[in-house]
């Protein structure tokens, strides 16, 4: 599988507006329009995407080199 632009944020850190941890991205459905967030204790909440990275709702915690 080659990863793109917005496949990059699969497995990766985010903070999430209104949530006290941290969550990982698990997956992306473009078909939908949602981004799964995993938290602690396997809660998995869905997201809109792309407007909850657009309007802040979901900050990734990326670092880049």
């Amino acid at each position: 599988m080659s990863w793109s632009n917005e496949t990059y944020l699969i497995g990766e850190k985010v903070k999430v507006d209104n949530e006290k941890d941290e969550g990982v991205v698990t997956r992306i459905d473009k078909n939908r329009g949602l981004i799964y967030v995993l938290f602690k204790r396997m809660r998995e909440e869905a997201y809109p995407y792309p407007e909850a990275l657009d309007q802040g709702i979901i900050i990734p915690l990326v670092k880049k080199k």
